[in-house]
């Protein structure tokens, strides 16, 4: 985790020095203001295309992922810096330094990167009520997912999210996929499953995309199989759901879906048969992308992760625009979706957007009305 982040600061001064050298050039040509916008909005644009990339471009870019999020640093603290000097070149038609420019660029990058590391490692809970009729006792459980373990957090951050998770005295806890990944050790994954084992409630865990280390020739070449993955869990009591329903009560039941990336591996949602559909029925999926299919298994609850709320800001409120399932509930008739912002990011410490949270589940009987 140190090398890394050794190795991402590089990275950002390595961008830092690029834009010095643009800012001198584009500095002699004495731009005018039109220019000047232009400028901005490219690198504007820039900064979201390097934030986009690392996060959702071909898993061919995983090796040059560091050096993008620290550009997207860059570019973003940059056009800010730009944007105001610009404003204050209007209003007081006085040009400023070009040293002057840099170090206010440089020192703006500097406070986004403390903040977006900082905040990749503070963990907090989210807490989330929720009434129905189907419910005849109050029922308490935490939900996370995206802990991305050895990728992106310190392993004591990790040890420090299960001891509060576990000091929330929930009924039930569900991890919901992307526990581990493809930069996850063996050793890693030993240990973060050895944190549940003294857990004196049911612990369920459902697959994400990552776990299985499905793009691990990217990351140093595959760590652990399946079968070893499976097997330290079921050493430490988790269990583990795949398309697979568990009675939590009479009036709770819990669906543990496989993974959208499983394709032929997942279930039909009208193939899943539920064995008390009077009960409420909570289920947890990790990719929140089915959730208008998973109603035809009669969900009352989804909860979903694998989006990270867009870890680095803008891009939450990019794939809001185009349509998706990012962050917070969503609902569909009486059924509602939660998609959690993730216990932690991926890949790089930087976490410039939503906080790193677990979610908190309160479900309450609603009074029955004649």
């Amino acid at each position: 985790m140190k090398d890394t982040l050794i190795g991402f600061i590089l990275c950002f001064l390595l961008a830092e020095a690029i834009l010095a050298v643009l800012h001198f050039l584009l500095r002699k040509r004495k731009l005018g203001i039109g220019a000047r916008i232009a400028v901005i909005v490219a690198k504007l644009l820039a900064a979201i295309i390097c934030a986009f990339l690392p996060l959702a471009g071909p898993v061919q870019l995983r090796a040059v992922q560091p050096f993008l999020m620290a550009a997207y640093v860059a570019l973003l603290a940059d056009a800010i810096v730009d944007l105001c000097i610009s404003l204050i070149l209007r209003i007081t038609k006085k040009e400023r330094k070009l040293s002057v420019v840099r170090a206010l660029s440089l020192l703006c990058g500097a406070l986004l990167l403390a903040y977006g590391i900082v905040n990749m490692q503070t963990v907090k809970p989210k807490y989330h009520s929720y009434e129905s009729e189907k419910l005849a006792a109050e029922h308490t459980f935490v939900f996370f997912a995206d802990l991305h373990v050895g990728s992106a957090q310190s392993f004591e951050t990790t040890e420090k999210t299960v001891e509060k998770i576990k000091a929330e005295k929930p009924d039930f806890v569900i991890m919901g996929g992307d526990i581990v990944d493809d930069y996850t050790t063996k050793e890693e994954m030993e240990n973060t499953f050895a944190l549940f084992k003294d857990f004196d409630v049911p612990v369920y865990y459902l697959y994400g995309n990552h776990d299985r280390q499905g793009h691990a020739e990217y990351a140093g070449g595959v760590k652990f199989t399946q079968s070893d993955l499976e097997a330290e869990m079921k050493k430490n009591n988790v269990i583990i759901l795949k398309d697979e329903f568990a009675e939590i009560s009479s009036d709770l039941i819990l669906l543990g879906r496989e993974d959208v990336s499983e394709g032929e591996g997942r279930a039909d949602a009208s193939s899943l048969v539920n064995p008390n559909p009077g009960a409420y029925l909570v289920v947890a999926d990790h990719q929140s992308v089915e959730f208008k299919e998973n109603l035809k298994i009669g969900t009352d609850l989804q909860l979903s992760g694998h989006t990270h709320a867009g870890q680095l800001f803008p891009l939450k409120w990019l794939y809001a625009l185009i349509g998706g399932y990012v962050y917070g509930d969503y609902r569909e008739g009486d059924a509602v979706m939660n998609v959690s912002s993730g216990a932690c990011g991926w890949r790089v410490p930087l976490r410039t957007d939503a906080h790193c949270n677990y979610e908190v589940i309160t479900l309450k009987p609603s009074s029955r009305e004649n």
